[in-house]
This record gives structure tokens, sequence and C-alpha cells, in this order.
């Protein structure tokens, strides 16, 4: 299920799966899979089932068969930490890349995974931000506009909170302003960041839309 809009001349679908599809570039967005995260935790002595990559992954296949996309773009966090790579089980880099296959994959750079080791095991491209066409695409949402371009970013796992019978719900969503347009987190072990938080009032203007990720629908508000 999405949401169509037109954004700078593009058709753009926000999906249920909190991704992004530029129907004209072929390109669909993601952000923020922190894959790998429960490896990390374990580590740390936080033992967490360590599924989240399978279901990850599953969720990245399934959106990809259903665009079939040119291009697929993950704007930052794509893995949770720095070694990442070195320590997940080669299955699921093997998965990733056959996912991959045919198709330019571009990882934008996050603060997670700013210094990912073992890169080459990934058949991606890695950048710090990118330029194309009519947008930008980066990891953290810039305070000004760059080159009138309108900005995808993700990093804040924006959540919005909705109270039906006195019961609040929280879901996660999409936040979209004039120029820009936040992503929510793509990832099965990522939590979120309230859009009423102090940290995203301050960057984010009163004017804009909200679209909440439903379980069964896309609900703007």
């Amino acid at each position: 299920m999405f949401i169509k809009k037109n954004i700078n001349n593009f058709t753009i679908l926000f999906d249920s799966s909190g991704s992004i599809y530029i129907t004209e570039l072929g390109i669909l967005l993601i952000s923020d899979l922190h894959i790998g995260k429960s490896y990390s935790c374990a580590i740390n002595g936080n033992f967490l089932p360590p599924f989240e990559i399978d279901e990850t992954i599953e969720k990245i296949k399934s959106i990809v068969d259903f665009y079939n996309p040119k291009k697929i773009i993950s704007l930052g966090d794509s893995f949770h930490e720095a070694s990442t790579l070195e320590i997940i089980d080669n299955i699921y880099i093997n998965n990733l890349n056959k996912i991959f296959k045919k198709r330019e994959v571009i990882f934008i750079d996050g603060n997670h995974d700013a210094e990912l080791k073992s890169k080459e095991k990934i058949d991606a491209i890695f950048k710090d931000s990118l330029k194309l066409d009519n947008f930008n695409f980066t990891h953290i949402k810039n305070s000004k506009i760059i080159d009138n371009l309108f900005e995808f970013s993700g990093h804040f796992h924006p959540k919005v909170s909705i109270i039906s019978n006195r019961v609040t719900y929280s879901f996660k969503c999409f936040v979209l302003g004039k120029n820009f347009c936040i992503l929510p987190s793509f990832g099965t072990y990522t939590g979120g960041l309230n859009i009423n938080s102090n940290t995203l009032k301050k960057i984010i203007p009163q004017e804009k839309t909200v679209i909440a990720l439903g379980k069964n629908h896309l609900i703007e508000i």
C-alpha cells in the first residue's frame, strides 16, 4: 500500500513498508536498516534473538520484488556498527548481494557505519551523500536547502503518537516538508523518536505532513 505525491515533477510513492519509490527514476529509498544490531547487543551482554537480520533482509527482498527498482539508495546506518560485516554470518551478506544483483546500489554513510570495515563484501557503492536530478540524498537533514534540491534523509527514526478512545498508539512515520522528507527506520530492531520531541521540534517546521505507518493503512496527518 502506498500514498502517491508529486514532488519536483516526479511521482513519489510513500510505501507502508517505510520505503519510498521514485517512479520516473526507478529509485527505491530505504533508511536506517541497522543490520547486525542483535549481534552488537549480544557482544555487549544484551542477548537478543539474532533474527532481526533475517526479517530485515526479507523485508528488503519483498519491497525490491514489488517495485523492481533500477537503483536502491540506503540513506545511512545500513549497518549497526563499523565491524558489522566482519561479525555477521556470511549467509546474510550473500543474501543481500543476491537482492542487489544487476541493480545499482548506493549506501550513504551514516553515523553508525561511516567507518564500516570490509565494504568490499557488499556489492554496493558507498558515498557521503548524493545529488541526483532534483534531489539530494543524505543521512542527516541539512539545516539549509542545498542548491534548491528536495532532500531525503533518515537518522531520526521519526514516530508519531495517535490517541484513539483514550489509548495512545505509536507509529513509525514519514515527515514531509516543503523541501525535505525524513524517512522512518526500515530495520526490525530500531526504535524511534517522537516528532514532538525537543530534538525534532528544533529541525522540522510546524507546517509539515506526517504519514504514519499503520498495520494495514497509511495515515496522512
